[in-house]
């Protein structure tokens, strides 16, 4: 199988010479025509519903709530 455009076909036309081919036109791809990352993701930005970050001043806090769920999901009395 060559996949490719017609320069990557015509270089293989040595060995395909005389034998059956089957040539299949594939539509041209979509390029993304966004001007940036926030364009092109549009919809996709902002759809996943996450915790912040912690502030540093926070951070020591976040960690131990975090250690804390984590055993209460265990069944651990914290």
């Amino acid at each position: 199988m060559i996949e490719g455009g017609w320069e990557d076909i015509l270089q293989h036309a040595a060995e395909l010479q005389g034998r059956r081919l089957r040539v299949i036109v594939l539509p041209e791809p979509n390029a993304p025509t966004a001007s940036n990352l926030r364009q092109l993701l549009g919809e996709y930005v902002g759809c996943i519903q996450g915790r912040p970050e912690p502030s540093a001043e926070k951070a020591e806090q976040t960690v131990e709530e975090l250690i804390a769920e984590a055993h209460r999901a265990q069944g651990i009395d914290v």
